[in-house]
């Protein structure tokens, strides 16, 4: 189900006129607020001592572009566990005026997804799944959240399969719980895509006696569990899941400043190791046209 998801998206997008395409001026003007979201993060950061790294799409765009990916308009940072928690106890102190923090077990509010999200308060941004949602629809940066596991590999198997089980079912719930016409229309455009669609909502109509919120901290405290250092970690969030990014926390730590457009942000110790495993030793090699990723949208207001 999960690696399907950006296959049946892709297949329909192109085909749908509910969606705008973001890009010109609009992407351009994305970006500048991105970069500012992160500043701000940043300076918090090195103020509170937290650690964290560009990742994913942006630390490739880091490397390989010294910044955004030019078909890209997203950020994702991680951090480690303990780096996450003081930047939860900091947030609203620091960026709280001009932030919003989205997170599971974050001030028992219920959050959307099952990491964290900074979202910049006025801004809005909706995909999809967001037209009927209660939760805050801002611009936004990811924080993918980096847990130790088990030394045991049998263990990580399970813990994989039970992590991507549980972040299925709250993600599925969200389709169950909160309907809209555009979602409906949207995922109409094909049948592979109509069937995604029954699939997500059968699966949160089914396992909807437990709330979602109650699923997203659950997932949080599962994958949080392990407290001993074995020297692997992993970011259950990302786009590879469980088993897919666990990495050695050797690669992480000491930081690097990397730029990243006119500015400097955080990069882990071992950028290359991390880029090989997570897109393939050609990861510096440009993926042809047709396969570029394109980003639409809902809605985009900037709230000027």
């Amino acid at each position: 189900m999960y690696t399907s998801a950006r296959s049946v998206m892709s297949s329909i997008t192109n085909q749908s006129d509910l969606l705008v395409e973001i890009k010109g001026e609009q992407k351009a003007k994305l970006m500048e607020v991105l970069l500012e979201i992160m500043q701000d993060i940043h300076t918090m950061c090195v103020k509170n001592n937290i650690g964290y790294s560009m990742v994913g799409g942006t630390l490739l765009g880091a490397v390989r572009h010294k910044g955004f990916i030019p078909w890209d308009d997203d950020f994702d940072i991680s951090m480690l566990r303990e780096d996450f928690e003081k930047f939860k106890d900091c947030f609203e102190k620091d960026l709280g005026d001009k932030y919003i923090l989205e997170a599971p077990n974050y001030k028992n509010i219920e959050s959307k997804t099952v990491f964290g999200k900074v979202h910049k308060k006025g801004t809005q941004l909706w995909e999809v799944q967001d037209v009927s949602v209660p939760f805050a629809k801002g611009i936004y940066i990811d924080i993918f959240i980096y847990d130790n596991v088990s030394a045991n590999k049998l263990v990580r198997k399970i813990d994989g399969l039970i992590s991507d089980f549980m972040k299925g079912v709250a993600t599925s719930m969200v389709y169950y719980k909160y309907p809209s016409e555009i979602m409906t229309q949207y995922y109409g455009a094909t049948s592979a895509s109509k069937s995604y669609l029954k699939k997500r909502r059968f699966l949160g109509f089914l396992f909807s006696f437990i709330p979602h919120k109650t699923w997203v901290n659950w997932f949080d405290k599962f994958v949080s569990r392990h407290k001993k250092d074995t020297g692997i970690i992993t970011a259950p969030t990302g786009r590879k899941y469980y088993n897919g990014e666990i990495i050695e926390k050797s690669w992480w730590k000491p930081f690097q400043l990397m730029p990243f457009e006119d500015k400097e942000f955080c990069a882990m110790n071992e950028p290359h190791k991390y880029l090989a495993n997570l897109y393939g030793n050609d990861y510096m090699q440009l993926p042809p046209v047709d396969k570029r990723e394109r980003h639409f949208c809902v809605k985009l207001d900037f709230g000027e």
